[in-house]
């Protein structure tokens, strides 16, 4: 990212000449460049890289060198000089101009397609839309093998106000199932206090929290609902999108909801709230899987007709 810290490892963004050094006895093929275009195979980024990335697509083109400072400010509010009486903190630096490769038209289309993954109906990102302000982002589940056990991260990117950027803001949670479920209401409840704040509507208090403490941390994560979040339009996750029949009730068996608001005294002490119970659902009947082509096309099986009754038996008299 050119951040210049120590311990930053480069991403990974493979194609055919990468391929041919790193793995000769593969051949790149069309599926492979699929997959890499849906951040799949050997794909390597980290959020602080796919956020420039969003940031290059927020803006219409122009990526930026990462700063840790944005100002110095003295006392007064005046900002510091340096010995050439320029502001101390240094300006944003241009890391790569992509409007010399990339027309408009087709950097506006990515930026319209993140949109409708937060605003419009059935989206996978529908639980980051805010109230006052426009989003679009991006949901996405990693999948990977560590010590033989299969575990999947998730992720949600995005950018607001859509018209005017002004935060992008990139989630991942190791352990999540989906990145609509668990990253999103994450990435919304940072762009809404952070844009709230910004016009004055949110009053940001410092208070102790007592460390997070679950009986199996490894558990995967299932769903993030803040308490007090009430206007947000869910959406369906691209990996769950077939499972509505069971994801209440997956959702009722998860404890992974943090209780991520608790009130403090005028000493700073957080008071331990009394947990709600929790209504369990019913386990509904997995559905049928669809195949290749119904989820290509968006069709759902039809359920198999109820079979005939059998017909009524007769008697037969003797033959003769």
């Amino acid at each position: 990212s050119g951040l210049q810290l120590t311990g930053e490892q480069t991403g990974n963004m493979p194609g055919p000449e990468w391929m041919q050094i790193h793995h000769p006895q593969e051949r790149w093929s069309q599926a492979q460049t699929a997959n890499v275009s849906i951040g799949q195979g050997y794909t390597l980024v980290s959020p602080l890289q796919l956020a420039m990335a969003y940031v290059a697509i927020a803006n219409g083109g122009v990526c930026y060198y990462p700063r840790m400072v944005d100002k110095v400010l003295k006392q007064d509010g005046s900002p510091v000089l340096d010995e050439r009486g320029n502001p101390a903190a240094p300006p944003p630096r241009v890391r790569s101009d992509l409007r010399q490769e990339i027309s408009p038209d087709k950097i506006e289309l990515v930026r319209r397609g993140l949109w409708k993954v937060v605003n419009e109906d059935g989206g996978t990102g529908g639980r980051a839309r805010l109230k006052e302000w426009v989003v679009a982002g991006k949901t996405g589940t990693a999948q990977a093998s560590v010590r033989g056990h299969k575990d999947t991260t998730a992720w949600f990117a995005c950018f607001a106000p859509f018209e005017h950027p002004k935060y992008v803001v990139a989630v991942m949670v190791q352990g999540g199932e989906h990145g609509g479920s668990v990253a999103g209401p994450v990435a919304d409840r940072i762009l809404e206090r952070s844009l709230a704040l910004d016009e004055g509507k949110f009053d940001m208090q410092v208070a102790w929290l007592t460390p997070a403490h679950k009986p199996n941390p490894f558990q995967m994560i299932k769903d993030v609902t803040y308490h007090d979040a009430g206007g947000n339009l869910g959406g369906e996750d691209e990996e769950n999108a077939d499972d509505s029949q069971t994801a209440t009730a997956q959702m009722a068996s998860s404890d992974a909801s943090p209780d991520v608001e608790p009130e403090a005294d005028t000493q700073g002490k957080v008071r331990r709230r009394a947990s709600a119970p929790v209504a369990r659902a019913l386990s509904a009947a997995p559905p049928a899987p669809r195949n290749f082509f119904q989820r290509l096309f968006g069709v759902h099986p039809r359920p198999a007709p109820a079979p005939a009754p059998p017909p009524p038996s007769r008697r037969r008299g003797p033959t003769r």
